[in-house]
């Protein structure tokens, strides 16, 4: 280890030492806690990917879940929030276009979303903003690393988030409100109802995230951190039959996000050009389900997602506050996209056997209109089979699985995928994996006609499929004494993906960008991951060493991969006699490096970002038998706001030499009222 990659880690885990010594301070006093309570057994259950439910250390997957309980402590009311502390996942910010994900150094682009596992549409230069993925009516959230293409099709290639979303349980009404104020200017408010009986359910929510904006500098009008302001909500009904479940669920999203300029003020006038974003997602799924007998079950969901991005610019009167719609036309903007999907699986669990099977369809039509996309309107459909079994011999668990793919517009591939399960010991337990995935061209990769004064960006209909190969490895030791678990994983994975889809300057056109299979890209690393759960407290740490490269590397004579490190450790506290909770997060984002093609300048510049960490304290307290909680603390308490980096311009952006890390340091307050009756 180099002088500077040493001091960059005595840097990441300084903070890591003093979470520790507080965690060994409580586990001592926590040993004279005299109340009694039940050990975290690590037993989540867990639905994506599955045949039904299963237990998390029972799944032949990799996977991760994140409760609401997590949510709360963390102050975290989008999925942004959450994720910026889990590890081996980075997050970037884009002034206007929102947040993004990469996973194990894979892009957002190939990253798939669902909730309930219906597919969350409106992806924005590839990636979906995580800040308008609301968690007011999340349970759990589910992730697993690495190629879901067989059971998830298209955009699964780097892996999978499912949000799972919260249910009616039978015999009861709960309703409740939930407020929550942030220093920074957050205000949100949401409220929700459920009323069950054994036949029917029916789940009311909806609430309001109104966000002012963030500056460095507070008087300057513009702002870094756009001004946003949501609204959303659900409405489900759900019907229980003697073997059968069926809901009906409608959910619904508006936001509209401001974006200002600095305003050009001189003797004679004073005025501001201004755009506003406004962005509308529906869905409206149906889910059946239904079991048979010997571990035989059947799901179905069939779900319409509609999106609308609106882009207005106008000329803002500063005196007079009068607006009027800028006329060039290349200054508005209106796009549609719409998913019509249906899956349905059929699937044998039946314990003790040897063989158990999943046999499945998917069908997804899409469509898109717009003045930017050619002929204003194009549509692509795809049609899938896919199956997988499960073969278990012993200690053995051999999972392998494929997908067909019949798409309308290009070729797909033929995508197969195995796991491997091996319970080597009692305590100890190996899984490894090989999964190909693939992410279809999108419409807009392939239909866009993006024409105006600054840019020349074309789609290209010729593309293919981006596919890649994913390979995974983890042992994980578990070891259970006096209602404590103590857990060790260390990990190790290899991504490679073909005909990656990148913009480049067109051949046959001067001064044109056009979408072209170009690309390749690797990513590899290891993770170390470690967890101590008691009765009353748990601690959970990290390490990650990622390495990436693409194929712009080979052009600069620099095959070499780029690594960077992460580090992560989080600390919970529970005050039995007080009902009181004490939670701590603190995570370390090494330096990234890659090479970047810029499409100002037309060159290829080497790209970074500067490492940073954040560290978040937080106390919750429950009042009058749980029905009220006040969960109060700090957030970024290093005060991290914009950290050096370069960043090449691209269709949507400018170059930059800043990234937006984080708003400073922040005060929050959570308050949850919540009623709850449960019938005899």
């Amino acid at each position: 280890m180099n002088n500077k990659n040493r001091h960059t880690f005595y840097t990441a885990i300084t903070p890591l030492i003093g979470v520790f010594a507080v965690f060994i301070h409580l586990s001592v006093f926590a040993q004279q806690d005299t109340a009694t309570n039940k050990t975290q057994q690590l037993n989540d259950v867990v639905v994506t990917g599955q045949y039904g439910e299963n237990s998390l250390q029972q799944s032949v997957y990799k996977m991760r879940v994140i409760d609401n309980k997590r949510f709360q402590a963390q102050g975290a009311f989008n999925l942004r929030d959450v994720l910026t502390n889990e590890l081996n996942i980075r997050i970037t910010q884009d002034p206007v276009l929102g947040s993004s994900i990469s996973l194990q150094g894979v892009g957002g682009q190939n990253i798939k979303v669902l909730i309930d596992g219906v597919p969350v549409i409106g992806r924005e230069n590839g990636s979906i903003d995580l800040t308008q993925i609301n968690l007011n009516n999340i349970e759990r959230i589910e992730m697993v690393e690495g190629p879901m293409s067989v059971s998830f099709g298209t955009d699964a290639l780097g892996g999978v988030i499912n949000l799972i979303t919260k249910k009616p349980n039978k015999q009861q009404f709960k309703a409740g409100v939930n407020t929550y104020y942030e220093t920074i200017g957050q205000y949100n408010i949401d409220a929700f109802a459920n009323i069950s009986n054994k036949k029917w359910n029916l789940a009311l929510s909806g609430g309001r995230n109104y966000f002012q904006g963030y500056n460095t500098d507070k008087d300057s009008r513009y702002k870094l951190w756009k001004p946003r302001e949501q609204y959303f909500g659900e409405v489900a009904v759900g019907r229980n039959l003697k073997k059968s479940t069926l809901r009906w669920s409608n959910q619904f999203f508006n936001e509209k996000v401001t974006s200002r300029d600095s305003g050009t003020v001189t003797p004679y006038f004073a005025y501001g050009l201004d755009q506003y974003y406004y962005t509308t997602r529906v869905t409206s799924s149906f889910f059946f389900d239904h079991k048979f007998s010997a571990g035989k079950q059947m799901n179905i969901v069939a779900s319409y997602s509609g999106y609308r991005r609106i882009t207005n610019t106008v000329r803002k009167d500063l005196v007079s506050l009068q607006e009027n719609l800028i006329p060039d036309p290349s200054q508005q903007d209106t796009n549609y996209f719409n998913l019509w999907m249906s899956r349905g699986t059929f699937s044998k669990n039946e314990r003790g056997k040897k063989i158990n099977y999943q046999v499945g369809y998917e069908i997804n039509l899409e469509n898109t209109e717009g003045n930017k996309i050619r002929d204003n309107k194009q549509s692509i459909n795809d049609y899938n089979v896919f199956g997988s079994t499960e073969i278990r011999y012993k200690k053995l668990l051999l999972r392998p699985g494929l997908r067909y793919t019949y798409n309308t517009v290009f070729k797909a591939p033929l995508i197969p995928s195995i796991n491997l399960k091996y319970d080597i010991t009692e305590k100890i337990t190996a899984r490894a994996s090989y999964g190909r995935g693939f992410r279809a061209p999108s419409l807009k990769e392939m239909y866009l006609n993006f024409v105006d004064p600054s840019h020349n960006v074309q789609g290209n209909p010729n593309l293919t499929a981006e596919t890649g190969d994913n390979f995974q490895a983890s042992v994980q030791y578990q070891y259970k004494f006096s209602e404590r678990v103590f857990r060790i994983e260390p990990s190790a994975f290899y991504n490679h993906i073909s005909n990656m889809i990148s913009l480049a300057l067109d051949p046959s056109a001067t001064l044109s960008a056009k979408y072209i299979n170009i690309d390749e890209f690797q990513s590899v690393g290891g993770n170390l991951n470690v967890e101590y759960r008691a009765p009353f407290y748990s601690f959970v740490a990290g390490y990650s060493y990622t390495g990436k490269n693409n194929s712009l590397m080979n052009l600069t004579s620099n095959n070499e991969f780029f690594f960077s490190n992460e580090v992560r450790a989080n600390f919970n506290y529970q005050f039995i006699k007080a009902d009181m909770t004490a939670s701590i997060f603190y995570k370390y984002n090494g330096r990234l490096q890659n090479y970047q093609y810029d499409i100002t300048s037309k060159q290829i510049t080497l790209g970074y970002i500067d490492p940073f960490s954040l560290l978040d304290v937080s106390v919750g307290k429950n009042f009058f038998k749980k029905s009220l909680n006040i969960t109060t603390g700090v957030k970024n308490i290093f005060n991290v706001t914009n950290i050096a980096a370069s960043i090449s311009s691209g269709v949507h952006s400018s170059g930059t030499n800043i990234a937006q890390a984080a708003m400073g340091r922040t005060f929050f307050i959570g308050v949850r009222y919540t009623i709850e009756k449960n019938k005899s």
